[in-house]
């Protein structure tokens, strides 16, 4: 069983092509949402966070506030390296023991991982295939916008907050282009870049630096 490793900066549409792969016969994790469970009350990483960052980010039931930590962590870069020094190694263990046991079932000929700190996590280093999806700076900005319901100004505070697609670019075997709404082209680009993979023995190989990705 494959694993392809999806990333792009948010607004670019990496989740909308997850779902698109998942629809195909994927299984697939989604980083964020296991990150959101990790923080829970109960769960492995909500000790170190309420710790490391005080009571202030806990809301009336003692549940860490996301929109609060989010606040505090993405104008802060040293904030925001420590919550990922604390959340990543739960959500990579997490994302191993998920895939190896969709393996196991024989139900699926590929696996997704949604992550958009694939890369800077190390968790490519698993992967079969990289793709990093990409759209223009606006485009991004106003569907961060419409999809959180925050300003212009904390849309842009995240994603100065994240490492640009030209650093992503030398580890991604397959780069999406997702400047158009119009999910159709989309879904064509996503079945594309999958066909091969699928097809070729040798993608079943480690993931290593690709110097050349597709669009």
């Amino acid at each position: 069983m494959i694993t392809i490793g999806i990333t792009g900066i948010s607004g670019s549409g990496k989740t909308t092509v997850t779902h698109m792969l998942e629809a195909l016969g994927g299984y697939t994790v989604e980083a964020d949402k296991l990150a959101h469970m990790v923080m829970r009350k109960g769960q492995p990483a909500y000790n170190e966070i309420a710790a490391a960052f005080g009571t202030g980010i806990l809301d009336s039931k003692g549940e860490i506030n996301r929109p609060a930590l989010g606040k505090l962590v993405f104008k802060d870069r040293e904030k925001l390296a420590r919550l990922e020094d604390i959340i990543h190694p739960k959500v990579i263990a997490l994302t191993t023991s998920l895939i190896v046991q969709a393996r196991e079932t024989g139900r699926y000929k590929f696996a997704v991982i949604d992550a958009p700190l694939l890369v800077e996590a190390g968790m490519h280093k698993n992967c079969h295939s990289v793709w990093l999806v990409t759209a223009n700076h606006d485009i991004r900005l106003a569907r961060i916008m419409a999809r959180d319901g925050i300003s212009k100004d904390a849309a842009e505070k995240r994603l100065a907050s994240r490492t640009g697609d030209e650093a992503i670019k030398p580890y991604a075997n397959t780069i999406i282009e997702n400047n158009s709404e119009n999910l159709d082209d989309l879904r064509k680009k996503a079945a594309a870049a999958l066909s091969p993979l699928l097809l070729d023995e040798g993608s079943r190989y480690p993931h290593s630096t690709n110097q050349g990705a597709t669009q």
